[in-house]
């Protein structure tokens, strides 16, 4: 009686794995006004295909090579491939660099975006 017991508590104490697919979705458009590298006013338009899948577009301003002419407005852009699990977000944002950080709330992304061997601090709010 005492091994089903420790069995029954073992099995109600274990939580979801850190790697898991996240329970929330993060469809949507997402904006940051911080600077990552040569981009500011960064957006992600993310669409959660699946359960932990994210795959989508950013877009800012400003050329991540910094190829841009001064004074001149320039744009970049590119896809969005990523995971949105238990313990953390990671999108690889092509061409820009990979975002890891949190779903802190609701509407609202916390993290790093490693671009050119340095890390940017952004916060996303979902519009």
């Amino acid at each position: 009686m005492g091994a089903v017991a420790t069995s029954v508590i073992g099995l109600l104490s274990c939580g979801r794995e850190p790697t898991d697919p996240a329970r929330s979705d993060l469809t949507g458009l997402w904006k940051s006004f911080d600077v990552d590298y040569n981009l500011r006013d960064m957006e992600m338009e993310l669409h959660q295909v699946q359960p932990g899948i994210v795959i989508g577009k950013w877009r800012a301003i400003g050329k991540i090579n910094g190829d841009c002419p001064a004074g001149a407005f320039c744009k970049d852009s590119s896809s969005i491939q990523g995971r949105n699990e238990v313990a953390q977000i990671v999108i690889h944002l092509f061409g820009a660099g990979d975002f890891v950080g949190e779903h802190t709330s609701t509407d609202e992304l916390k993290g790093v975006i490693r671009s050119f061997e340095q890390n940017f601090h952004v916060t996303f709010h979902r519009f």
